[in-house]
């Protein structure tokens, strides 16, 4: 260790100070790091109580105008470091030999700018109102200043940070934050909440999209969207991905969004009431999920496009039957045999009356109901039925063909024993004129 020699001279006293002493930071004098020479008189016990105020003066001046170790900064950690949001992240920097008047100062990258995120022991109040960031004090001396820095991290926190020496950029030094950030939402069609419906119609191209956003990096996101009980459709959309600024609290952040979009898909009856489910899944995160149920609307769907059913004369109260699937719901429906016709809520006529039967909660499924008071020979034969919603009418009709028990298939009365016997006269005729 160098010595220096330093005089303070008061009342005729003269104190020679070694830096060994200086850098102990205490007032303490004795034999070997004091000589006393004086007018005054006495030993140098009792004439070193003269100098003591004075000394604490003296050692400031002697120890910054004597020779130094060099000013540093150090921050750890360094390099690329990296969380996940809702991490506690900390950082602490160093500042060792310096001199009054140094100040270490914290900066980051904010939007392209670099803005100050603490001075000394103040935190700019910036950050300090967004309530994730605490900051406290290590060290505070002559010669040392240390503080660290602790962040509950979020996306916006990403990107370089500084710590250096106030008024002198040469001292710095630099670490980068990346956040590990997956999606935060997952919508369909810009609907995130689950139990929601969309509605399509089922004759006409629809735009379908799902979008996961909120990610910092598309290269850890895969994404795939179901019709949940029919199949994975995802080979059927576009991807696409696009990265957006934000502001939240003051500070900038950059984030993406990838979209699976299908501009033209067409939804069929059969996937009424169905959930269609989006999931996003990010490297390392649990999976997100958006889920929405389909409501497919159309025109009206007839199931009994060519059924058969049988009953006996004098049959009490039967009913011919046909499920009908409707969304929107019905405008209309007709009972048609021969050229009666037999609308759905109106009065009975000919002993038929025709009725509509909801069969699930969303009023969407049903059944056509055509009573038939007492069976008799006229009511055997071909029954059509038509039904029509705002959308338009059931493409193709439904048919039933109620035969006689034990006739099926063979002679019938009413309605269709008289398409029969016009059939076989007219083909009695053309077999007697080919004859003669």
């Amino acid at each position: 260790m160098k010595c220096l020699t330093c005089s303070f001279k008061e009342r005729g006293v003269t104190i020679g100070l070694s830096r060994a002493s200086l850098l102990t930071n205490t007032i303490t004098l004795n034999k070997q790091d004091l000589k006393v020479r004086t007018r005054i008189g006495g030993n140098m016990e009792s004439n070193s109580r003269l100098v003591q105020a004075g000394l604490l003066a003296v050692l400031l001046a002697c120890y910054f105008h004597g020779t130094k170790a060099a000013l540093a900064v150090t921050l750890t950690p360094t390099g690329q470091v990296s969380f996940k949001p809702g991490d506690q992240a900390s950082f602490t920097c160093e500042m060792t030999d310096r001199t009054p008047g140094d100040i270490l100062v914290w900066k980051k990258l904010n939007g392209g700018v670099w803005i100050e995120m603490a001075t000394n022991s103040v935190l700019n109040p910036l950050f300090n109102n967004t309530g994730r960031y605490t900051y406290k004090t290590d060290m505070a001396t002559f010669q040392i200043l240390k503080y660290t820095m602790t962040i509950k991290i979020a996306l916006e926190d990403a990107g370089p940070i500084r710590c250096m020496r106030g008024g002198n950029p040469a001292l710095t030094k630099e670490l980068s934050v990346t956040v590990l950030a997956p999606p935060t939402t997952v919508k369909i069609n810009n609907v995130s909440a689950a139990g929601r419906e969309l509605t399509f119609n089922s004759t006409q191209e629809s735009e379908v999209s799902c979008v996961a956003s909120g990610f910092n990096n598309a290269n850890l996101l895969t994404m795939r969207i179901t019709i949940v009980g029919r199949g994975d459709i995802t080979d059927q959309f576009t991807s696409t991905v696009e990265y957006y600024n934000f502001t939240k609290d003051g500070l900038h952040g950059r984030a993406g969004r990838r979209a699976l979009t299908n501009n033209r898909y067409i939804f069929n009856g059969a996937d009424d009431n169905k959930d269609l489910q989006c999931v996003a899944d990010y490297t390392g995160f649990t999976t997100l999920a958006g889920l929405v149920t389909v409501r497919v609307q159309g025109v009206p769907v007839i199931t009994c496009t060519n059924s058969n059913r049988t009953t006996s004369v004098n049959q009490k109260g039967f009913k011919l039957t046909c499920p009908v699937i409707s969304n929107p719901q019905l405008t209309s429906l007709v009972w048609v045999y021969g050229n009666e016709r037999y609308p759905m809520g109106e009065p009975a006529k000919n002993g038929l009356s025709a009725s509509y039967d909801i069969t699930d909660s969303t009023k969407k499924h049903g059944e056509a109901v055509l009573t038939i008071e007492s069976v008799a020979k006229e009511h055997f034969g071909e029954y059509k039925l038509q039904a029509a919603n705002r959308l338009g009418d059931a493409v193709p009709e439904g048919k039933v063909t109620l035969w006689e028990l034990g006739k099926t298939g063979g002679s019938t009365s009413g309605a269709g024993a008289m398409a029969s016997f016009v059939l076989l006269t007219g083909l009695m005729t053309v077999l007697q004129a080919a004859l003669h």
